[in-house]
């Protein structure tokens, strides 16, 4: 299944939401609400391609939708230009078409995820996420090549979003991670 129509629902939610941000938070929100879902539903919403970069933790496909990347957005792009719209610089804002009432492409636990993140990370400045991203184990394993100057993103595997945090926002029991790995990795039939 193309996310791609997914993502740009998900991306309009978080701007109806907190009414405008610029592309480091938005491509943070998304990641956190991904690591949220993943761990408490087995599955991301984004189904995205993660990646370390300096800034922390971030989907390239949603970096590249928020780019309006044709070769990603493709015939969406209609979508995607009334869903946000880029303002001055990297901010952006919701469009004219931006209505959740009339996203179908997400799901309840998909709302769910968005609605945390924005309840629990919405109200941080970017940089603040970005430091609170560079806490996450998924990210921190790359740290000292990005400190010794390293610009190249590195990979992060789906499932490494399942890594436990010891904080109030994501502690989920080890037996229920357990369940989300599985439904992460399972071949389908």
């Amino acid at each position: 299944m193309n996310k791609t129509p997914v993502i740009i629902e998900a991306i309009g939610y978080l701007l109806f939401r907190l009414k405008q941000a610029d592309k480091i938070k938005l491509v943070k929100l998304m990641f956190l609400a991904d690591k949220y879902h993943a761990m408490n539903y087995g599955r991301t919403i984004s189904d995205d391609a993660f990646l370390a970069f300096p800034h922390g933790p971030g989907g390239s496909r949603t970096m590249d939708i928020l780019e309006y990347d044709p070769l990603v957005i493709g015939k969406h792009i209609k979508l995607a230009r009334g869903i946000f719209k880029q303002g001055k610089g990297h901010s952006y804002f919701a469009g004219v078409t931006c209505n959740p009432k009339s996203f179908t492409m997400l799901s309840e636990s998909d709302f769910e995820a968005l609605d945390f993140v924005i309840n629990n990370f919405g109200p941080m400045n970017t940089w603040d996420l970005v430091d609170y991203t560079h806490k996450l184990k998924e990210w921190k394993r790359f740290k000292s090549l990005f400190l010794s100057g390293q610009k190249k993103p590195e990979p992060i595997k789906s499932e490494d979003l399942l890594w436990p945090v010891q904080d109030k926002f994501f502690s989920v029991e080890q037996e229920h991670l357990k369940e989300s790995l599985y439904s992460m990795t399972k071949s389908p039939c």
